[in-house]
């Protein structure tokens, strides 16, 4: 019989789950970080081509060129909030395995979102190429 005294050893099974989603969590902070870089850096550049072009933007590209502080700060305060949300927060080892999983993947989608956006002026400029043939 156990006494209050001894800790009971942790499960294997466990261990390795809580490492993964420790992982996957700072696998999504990096993700993270690295939108919000691109949005502080990439995104002026390209606010600042498309202004000198003067050409009408769509409005998801707007959204992105003129909101784009605002938005970086989302995804570092996303970055600081979700390992500590996942660690403290979040005591169920299945649910912070999805909550880790689903932040890893909305920060590896959001930069290929983000680059698709900066694209679409080209891709309108292309179409309407092709239109005049």
């Amino acid at each position: 019989m156990a006494t209050s005294m001894e800790v009971p050893e942790p499960q294997p099974n466990r261990t390795v789950g809580i490492a993964l989603s420790r992982s996957l969590v700072a696998l999504a902070s990096v993700g993270f970080l690295t939108s919000s870089l691109l949005l502080l850096k990439v995104v002026p550049i390209f606010g600042g081509l498309f202004k000198g072009l003067g050409v009408q933007l769509p409005f998801a590209t707007r959204v992105l060129v003129t909101g784009n502080g605002w938005i970086a700060a989302l995804f570092v305060g996303g970055a600081v909030v979700l390992p500590i949300a996942t660690e403290f927060l979040i005591p169920a080892l299945r649910r912070r395995l999805i909550v880790s999983g689903s932040a890893l993947a909305v920060s590896s989608v959001s930069a290929g979102l983000m680059v698709f956006v900066l694209y679409l002026p080209l891709f309108e400029l292309i179409r309407k190429l092709e239109q005049t043939k």
